[in-house]
């Protein structure tokens, strides 16, 4: 048994050991094709400047496609790159870079330390694979949204969908405004429901302005391609609004005492800073004071009522009425009570001078003459203040509130009294 177990352990230790070999003949193999390729490209660089570019070319061909490091791939390009310039001409050149452009993450300065002819070629090279860096990604961009603002110096959102978001895309919105110089880029960015948002500074939103808007894609060395995604936006020139919602067509709108016209949606055009605003409907009125801040809706809900008129006329007519009728019965079965007090205590006992009722009932019914007659005079007194008002609502013109004016009339001064819940007095036009 000792001798299977030292048995398992010799193979063992002879597996690991040969697993070891293998390694470091894969890291030696690896170091070493590492090691061959930079001497081809250190080869071709020697050919280069000895003016071999032909001899350089075909050393370069050697090079495998792929699993090239990015520094030899950048560098080899360059040198295929002189080669070709000067042996097939600058198309050539230009093709010959797009592999060291590639090479470089796509930076279209990677001939900055290059001769003119190189960067010439490289600039060239680098628009055109830049260009299809998005079509080889399969990124498709579209639905590109603004929502308009209702006034000036508002924040204004876009939006746009990328088909697909590579670690490397940037999708940009670039804005033309024709009350700014020059244009100015607002990254979008993505969005928990999907597509790409971003926010436009309110003060880019200046009164009458107009503003192109184009989704450009870049990375992170600038701009890869300009899309078809373009639209155009102009700024409503007023700075405030005031929303009041569904206005009735026979209704009067006044703000600070001016009549004014509210559009389709029940808008009205104000400047900033703090307004009456007044509706007034078949007599009925109702008004409320609102402060706007530059940039902002205010959205203000009025319902008309009439400050008095026929309808309080006839409730309170109906409440004096009711109060002294009521009034009437309790004070009567108060009179009634005191002659039943008066006939009980008259009653003796046969034959003698001594009261025959207990004292008792008579305070029972004396107790209830007292509320009786409380009660009624009480709403004897409600009943005369229901009358006074009732007096004076039949007295108020028919709306009882201010008098609505037509729009392009004249306003003649008019005085009217009125009364309201907890308050009395006069309003006037003028």
């Amino acid at each position: 048994m000792k001798n299977g177990t030292r048995s398992m352990g010799a193979r063992l230790g002879r597996v690991a050991v040969a697993v070891s070999m293998c390694a470091a003949l894969g890291a030696a193999g690896t170091e070493a094709r590492g090691e061959d390729l930079a001497s081809v490209v250190a080869r071709a660089r020697e050919q280069v400047e000895s003016g071999a570019f032909a001899d350089a070319l075909r050393t370069l061909n050697t090079l495998p496609k792929s699993e090239i490091p990015p520094t030899l791939a950048v560098e080899a390009g360059l040198l295929e790159t002189q080669a070709a310039l000067v042996t097939k001409g600058e198309a050539a050149g230009a093709q010959a870079c797009t592999k060291a452009i590639i090479a470089a993450g796509y930076d279209p300065e990677v001939a900055r330390d290059q001769s003119p002819k190189v960067r010439a070629a490289c600039r060239t090279a680098a628009e055109s694979a830049r260009k299809d860096r998005i079509e080889r990604a399969g990124v498709k961009l579209s639905d590109l949204e603004i929502e308009a603002p209702e006034v000036a110096w508002a924040p204004v959102r876009i939006s746009a969908t990328a088909s697909v978001a590579p670690p490397w895309l940037r999708v940009i919105a670039r804005v033309r405004s024709s009350a700014i110089e020059g244009s100015f880029d607002l990254p979008l960015a993505p969005s928990p429901d999907g597509p790409l948002r971003g926010t436009l500074d309110p003060s880019f939103i200046r009164p009458k302005a107009k503003l192109d808007i184009t989704i450009v894609a870049q990375d992170k060395f600038g701009d890869l391609a300009t899309t078809a995604l373009t639209k155009t936006l102009t700024v409503p020139a007023q700075e405030a609004i005031v929303a009041l919602g569904d206005v009735p067509g026979s209704a009067v709108v006044l703000v600070d005492d001016k009549p004014v016209d509210p559009d389709d949606d029940g808008r009205v055009a104000v400047e900033p800073g703090k307004h009456e605003v007044e509706m007034q409907v078949d007599g009925a009125t109702s008004s409320t004071n609102v402060t706007v801040q530059r940039g902002s809706v205010a959205r203000v809900a009025l319902s008309p009522t009439k400050g008095g008129g026929r309808t309080f006329a006839w409730i309170a007519t109906g409440l004096t009425v009711g109060f002294g009728a009521a009034s009437g019965v309790l004070l009567y079965t108060a009179a009634s009570r005191t002659s039943e007090i008066e006939d009980l205590a008259a009653l003796r006992e046969p034959g003698t001078s001594l009261p025959a009722t207990d004292y008792g009932q008579i305070k029972a019914r004396d107790d209830e003459r007292r509320t009786f007659q409380t009660v009624g005079l009480g709403l004897a007194i409600g009943g005369g203040v229901m009358g006074a008002l009732a007096l004076t609502f039949w007295l108020l013109p028919s709306g009882g509130g201010k008098k609505a004016v037509k729009k392009d009339a004249h306003l003649a001064p008019v005085i009217v009294p009125y009364i309201g819940p907890g308050s009395v007095g006069l309003s006037g036009t003028f």
